[in-house]
């Protein structure tokens, strides 16, 4: 399975809606900026049957050491989680 990067992205987007690479490069950059931005600021950004990203912080928790074997402290850290849309879902399992 290969993988689609970002300047694959902006040459797709750019030949899409007939406008430059360097034009589509800065809307795929300002996309991402502003996605980014929303969920720095605790917010959710969801996009209408693709997926919602929703930031999440995960609590502190206790574990063990993989090598050591002893009890550690676990920090709390954020992240952001993705739920995909029921439409996407579907289309991902059509047969």
């Amino acid at each position: 399975m290969e993988k689609l990067n970002k300047n694959e992205i902006i040459d797709i987007v750019a030949d899409a809606v007939h406008v430059s690479k360097a034009d589509a490069k800065r809307i795929i950059d300002a996309t991402f900026e502003l996605i980014t931005d929303t969920l720095l600021d605790g917010q959710s950004v969801n996009i209408k049957n693709f997926c919602v990203f929703e930031p999440k912080t995960k609590s502190g928790r206790k574990g063990t050491h993989p090598k050591k074997h002893t009890a550690i402290q676990i920090k709390p850290k954020n992240t952001v989680v993705i739920h995909l849309a029921k439409e996407f879902k579907n289309k991902l399992n059509e047969e």
